[in-house]
Formats: structure tokens, C-alpha cells, sequence
């Protein structure tokens, strides 16, 4: 049967590209280009802006709550009816705010919108990418990142202008339809959760052969895994990324206290959401070129040199943006060298289940990165020691990686009860069900 199915070549593309409009009308759209909404509306509520921006930290708090759901549930949707679903309802919850009048109706949305993005983001992606690719995963998996940086770039001034001319509310509309045919357009008639429900098989199949189609369903279990020290390893490197690269938001206030114009704070922001678009692809290949635990070395090396950019930058606002635009690189490590590593360290048999812990411990144990950073700041009257303890944190990121991938090497694997790739796309064949 392997003879007459053809390789998911082009159609595996055209996953990522649709996993990329996922990705940027859920956590792009809804965390990134909302916060075009944050000054009109608390001016528009007479409310304090720290009021509403209060909606992210339970944003955040909801994927956290629902990333371990989405390990264990995704591996088992139909995508075109859950996933679409899940992405219906939450563009549903951005655009029934142009109906609020109440600060805390945003918290109840970003409640829905969080938990929602526990199942179309980081974890969803990973896993149905990872069925669609043997080989260049890593590389599909920045490109879909990239894509979504990409579009995130376009709508924001989209939104920022209807804002500006037609009001918040008519905005909000504008985000959530946006958000809905971005995401529901890509699960009902692209993205599927493997390529034998459409006939295939997965890009890179015709390379490796039937060996990847064994190694699909082999790894560590899950109970196994989480109780290794090369889990905590991980996890441990995990919180350290997101409490770092919570610097984006700090730059503006970097740039004030060195005395910058007030411009140039935002413009090394928007330098850093532009080297993003290029960094996530190019992470993504040198995790499938040297391994994920080198690549993760490697780009903590670029982020430490950002950061020694950023401690010489209080005279010179281009060396500040140079280092902002290197500083995104740990960023996209985040969403696609993690994922990428654990799928390295515990294999296929249980990465949903563990790898949805990874992001989800992250954002709990991360969170306090804002709020300290700000601290060592207030404490100390200046940014050098900030930029100072994150080079200690990406050195230690380093160490991490290259500590729990060698850990991980001891864990035993075993095969999961699965029928191989090729029974399970025969059975479909024979039954008329390969279009599903």
C-alpha cells in the first residue's frame, strides 16, 4: 500500500501556512494587536489602564489551565468540528466586547479567550504539525510562527485605524471577524490532525522510510517522563525563558530612563515584533540541522549578546534597537525550540500530554518576570543590573538545555498501542473515509 500513497508534500505546507493564520488570529490578534485597544478604552471607561490590562494575566492564567486538557484532548479531535468550534467561540469573545461597559467583563473574556488558546496555539500546533512532518519539523513548526508574526504586523495598523475612526467597539468587531475567518477558515478546510485522514503520508516519509513510522509511535510515558530530573531540567529552562522575554514590554520604560525620545522605546519594540518573523523559520532549522538542545545553545549566545548590546546602549538608540531585534530571538525559542526539544528528549508515544505541561508550568512559575525585572529596576535606579541577570538567566538556559537532553538519554522508550501509519491509511482507504 506504501507504493500507491503519495508523500504530503505541498498539502503539508499548506498545513503550516494554515496553522499560521491559527496561530496569529488566536494569541496574535488577541494578546498582540489588542493592545491597540488598551488607551481608547480605558479612556473610553474612565478606568486606569493596569485596570484592563489585567485581562492578559488571566489570559495567560486560561492557557495555562487549559494546555494539559489540550495535550491529552487534541491527539483525539476531529479539528475541522473541536477545533473550529473552539475557534468560534473565542472570536465570539472579542467581539461581544463592543458590548461592555464594565471592566470586569473583559476579565470574563479573557477567561474564554485564554482557554481557548490552550488548544489553538503552542500545544495544538506542535502536535499536529509533528504528525504532518518526519523531517523539517522544526523548520514547519517557526514557519507557522513566522506567518503568524507576519500577519500580526499587517493587522495592527489595520485595527489601530478603525479604532481611530470609527471607535473601539466598531474595532472590536473588525479584530473578532478578522480572528474567526483566519482561524475557522484554516481548521474547516485545511488543517487536519494527520495526513493519512487525507490520503498521505507525512512529508519526509519517502526519506526515512517505515523507521519514522516505528519511531511515530515510540517514547517515554508520560509518568515516567514527568518525574525525571530531565523533565524538571526542562521545565526549570522553560520558566527562565519566559520570565526573560517579558523585556520586550520593558523596553519602552528603558528607553525613557536612559532619556530617549518617547519614540524610539516603541520603535525598538517594533524592531524586535519584526525580527521575529525571521527568527522563528531560522531556529526552527538549526533545530533540524544541529539538534534542538545545540540550536537552544546557540540562540542563548545571540540573546546574551543582545542583552551585552543593551548594556552599551544608553548613548547610541541604534545599538538599543540592534539589541532589541537580537533580543527576540529567545522569544521564538519559546514556541519553537521547546517544543521541538521535548519532542527530541520523550518522542512521539506521549508528547502531547508532556509537552503541554512545559508551556503551561512555564506561564505560572514565568509570570513573576515582569514584576521582578521592575523591581531590580526600581531597586536600583538603573536597567544595567536587569540586563545583567538575564545574561545570567540565558547562560543558565544554556546549561539547561544541554542538561536535560543528556538526562533524557536514560529514560527507556517504549511503543505505543497503535496501529503503524500505513494500516491505519489502508483501513481509511478501504472504507471510503481518506477525504475525512
Amino acid at each position: 500500500m506504501k507504493g500507491s500513497l503519495k508523500e504530503a508534500r505541498g498539502q503539508a505546507w499548506l498545513v503550516v501556512l494554515a496553522c499560521g493564520f491559527m496561530i496569529s488570529g488566536s494569541i496574535g490578534f488577541l494578546t498582540v494587536v489588542a493592545g491597540n485597544f488598551y488607551v481608547p478604552v480605558s479612556e473610553g471607561l474612565g478606568v486606569e489602564e493596569s485596570s484592563l490590562t489585567l485581562y492578559m494575566t488571566i489570559v495567560c492564567l486560561g492557557q495555562a489551565i487549559s494546555m494539559p486538557l489540550a495535550g491529552r484532548l487534541v491527539p483525539k479531535m476531529n479539528i475541522a468540528v473541536h477545533m473550529t468550534l473552539i475557534n468560534a467561540v473565542e472570536a465570539a469573545a472579542v467581539v461581544v466586547m463592543c458590548l461592555y461597559n464594565d471592566v470586569s467583563m473583559w476579565y470574563v473574556s479573557g477567561a474564554v479567550i485564554g482557554f481557548c488558546m490552550g488548544f489553538n496555539t503552542s500545544v495544538g500546533i506542535a502536535i499536529i504539525l509533528n504528525n504532518w512532518f518526519y523531517k523539517r519539523t522544526g523548520l514547519a513548526i517557526g514557519i507557522a510562527w513566522a506567518i503568524a508574526s507576519l500577519c500580526n504586523a499587517i493587522m495592527s495598523p489595520i485595527i489601530n485605524s478603525v479604532i481611530s475612526t470609527s471607535g473601539w467597539r466598531v474595532g472590536y468587531i473588525v479584530l473578532g471577524l478578522a480572528a474567526a475567518v483566519l482561524m475557522c477558515g484554516a481548521t474547516l478546510f485545511i488543517i487536519r490532525l494527520k495526513p493519512e485522514t487525507r490520503g498521505c503520508l507525512p512529508y519526509g516519509y519517502a526519506e526515512v522510510g517505515g523507521a519514522a513510522a516505528a519511531e511515530s509511535a515510540e517514547g517515554v510515558d508520560f509518568k515516567r517522563a514527568v518525574k525525571s530530573p530531565a523533565f524538571i531540567a526542562l521545565i526549570v529552562a522553560m520558566c527562565l525563558i519566559v520570565m526573560t522575554t517579558v523585556t520586550n514590554q520593558l523596553f519602552p520604560m528603558y528607553g525613557t530612563s536612559v532619556g530617549f525620545e518617547p519614540h524610539v522605546g516603541s520603535l525598538m519594540v517594533s524592531v524586535a515584533m519584526l525580527c521575529d518573523i525571521a527568527w522563528n523559520p531560522l531556529i526552527g532549522w538549526t533545530c533540524d540541522k544541529f539538534g534542538p538542545a545545540r540550536a537552544v545553545v546557540m540562540w542563548a549566545v545571540v540573546t546574551v549578546l543582545s542583552f551585552v548590546c543593551l548594556l552599551f546602549s544608553a548613548a547610541s538608540p541604534i545599538l538599543a534597537c540592534v539589541g532589541a531585534g537580537l533580543n527576540d530571538s529567545m522569544y521564538a525559542v519559546f514556541g519553537t525550540g521547546i517544543a521541538t526539544l521535548t519532542m527530541a528528549m520523550f518522542g512521539h508515544k506521549d508528547y502531547g500530554k508532556i509537552y503541554s505541561l512545559v508551556p503551561a508550568i512555564g506561564y505560572v512559575l514565568g509570570s513573576m518576570g515582569a514584576p521582578l525585572l521592575t523591581s531590580i529596576y526600581e531597586q536600583t535606579g538603573s536597567f544595567q543590573p536587569v540586563w545583567i541577570f538575564c545574561i545570567v538567566c540565558d547562560v543558565a538556559i544554556a546549561v539547561l538545555a544541554v542538561v536535560a537532553m543528556r538526562a533524557s538519554k536514560n529514560l527507556p522508550w517504549s511503543r505505543a498501542s497503535t496501529p503503524a501509519i500505513d494500516e491505519v491509511v489502508s483501513e481509511r482507504l478501504e472504507d471510503g473515509k481518506a477525504p475525512a
